[in-house]
């Protein structure tokens, strides 16, 4: 008798093992071939001349700061982002500025995220910028920050939909400066 319900475990399984193929894939051709990774992933990205860098307007220790971060970050209890779509995942992850290590896990394909899920700082220095904080150093955390998941290859719903839900969130917290770090 047929089951659905094992036909559809069996695609989720299918897909998985697809999806860790082309991890491992992925992070060897960068590995060894970094020259070639580059020119493949960079030619998808789109230039944009207008837009502009800004100076910073006043001291940093006045400053409001964001953290940004394409490694695929997110709070444990938040839904992972969608590794398996072949598409990529251009959802959005806010994180708030009092979250701890403990709190965050990485979910991404095209890195080894092996370290980053046992020390989230290496991609998500969130108790370092706490320090700061703390220290004087910069003046404020923003309330939410961001974890995206990069390596998105066709840009046009992250150009459509993430990047202004992101702007949109920075100008509602007042953020002065943000810290990109790319995964």
């Amino acid at each position: 008798m047929f089951s659905l319900k094992l036909f559809y475990e069996g695609v989720q399984n299918s897909m998985k093992l697809k999806t860790k193929i082309k991890s491992k894939f992925i992070i060897t051709l960068s590995k060894y071939f970094p020259n070639f990774y580059k020119n493949v992933t960079v030619t998808s990205v789109k230039k944009h001349e207008s837009i502009r860098v800004s100076p910073l307007m006043k001291p940093l220790e006045e400053c409001k700061i964001a953290l940004i971060s394409t490694a695929g970050v997110h709070k444990k209890d938040d839904k992972p982002f969608d590794i398996d779509n072949p598409k990529g995942d251009h959802s959005i992850r806010t994180i708030p500025s009092d979250a701890t290590e403990n709190e965050l896990s990485v979910t991404h394909i095209y890195y080894d995220t092996k370290y980053a899920k046992i020390d989230s700082s290496i991609v998500f220095p969130i108790k370092q910028l706490q320090q700061l904080r703390k220290d004087g150093i910069i003046g404020s955390l923003a309330e939410r920050n961001i974890g995206l998941n990069g390596g998105i290859l066709d840009t046009h719903l992250v150009e459509k939909e993430s990047i202004p839900k992101v702007t949109q969130i920075l100008k509602e917290d007042q953020v002065d400066a943000t810290l990109l770090l790319p995964g």
